[in-house]
């Protein structure tokens, strides 16, 4: 047994190398968390905004393969009429430490609506019943966005997107005090519209144009993001721009209607308790 313990003691050296330096190798080069921080989404048609029954794969799986599925992206303006801005984290898969405004892909079987309130929950840590005056989708119905990530050369395809989205803008309460999820946001920005797209324009090496984007529109009729229903956007980031330019003026639009509305109802409710005094 005497003549054992050598080659026992060896064995034991060898396996802590090997521990030491791969679990080194696996700490300084950790796997990056993607930037959704839920692990599966549902698949969806190609050619219509339909899930694919019991299909769900891994988001970043989704992304390299091209596969078709559901998120939403908000425009969100707090209670100054400033659109909030979030810092995608460095860790991140798609487009680490960029600017851009909310986004959420849905989780399976999730409604539009549904991904809309988690996202709005999760990235600023808010609460959708007590923070949020008012919600509005800037489209009828979502839109099959295509989007192509490509190297810096612009040589390969590393990622595809293609994901049926659907466009919100959210106004937020005064007084609603977002606290960004570090885990997925790195920085906050609230940013007053009039000063959004002079900012926009001068910031182009801090937001994602590392992709070309294209959308497909969705009418009741079947289409695919190379037909000629689709029309071309060029980067990410002048889509989102247009987004907030939407999401802008249908919140003063949304915004109007409602204090229409608010005058309306104190106007009816004040008649009525007069006619009441009279009886």
């Amino acid at each position: 047994m005497a003549t054992m313990a050598p080659r026992h003691g060896l064995i034991l050296l060898v396996a802590l190398v090997f521990v030491c330096l791969f679990g080194f190798a696996g700490a300084m080069n950790p796997t990056p968390e993607h930037d959704n921080g839920h692990g599966e989404i549902q698949i969806t048609e190609h050619e219509i905004d339909a899930y694919v029954e019991g299909n769900t794969v891994d988001i970043d799986s989704a992304h390299r393969k091209g596969l078709p599925h559901r998120g939403v992206w908000a425009v969100v303006i707090d209670g100054k009429k400033r659109v909030v801005l979030i810092r995608r984290g460095k860790d991140t898969v798609t487009c680490p430490g960029t600017w851009s405004i909310v986004g959420e892909h849905n989780d399976p079987g999730e409604s539009y609506f549904e991904a809309l309130q988690r996202g709005i929950e999760e990235e600023l840590g808010l609460t959708w019943a007590t923070d949020v005056e008012a919600h509005w989708e800037l489209d009828p119905s979502a839109s099959l966005l295509n989007i192509t990530y490509w190297d810096k050369f612009r040589e390969e395809v590393l990622r595809r997107d293609l994901q049926w989205t659907m466009p919100y803008v959210v106004a937020l309460k005064k007084g609603a005090e977002i606290n960004v999820d570090h885990k997925e946001v790195d920085d906050v920005l609230l940013m007053p519209f009039d000063a959004f797209m002079p900012w926009w324009g001068q910031h182009g090496h801090e937001i994602c144009r590392t992709a070309s984007a294209h959308v497909a529109k969705f009418g009741g009729v079947k289409t695919r993001p190379d037909t000629p229903d689709s029309f071309a956007v060029g980067s990410i980031g002048d889509f989102t721009g247009r987004q907030v330019l939407r999401a802008f003026n249908a919140y003063k639009d949304g915004m109007k209607q409602r204090r229409k509305e608010k005058k309306e109802k104190k106007e009816a409710a004040k008649h009525g308790h007069e006619v009441h005094d009279e009886l």
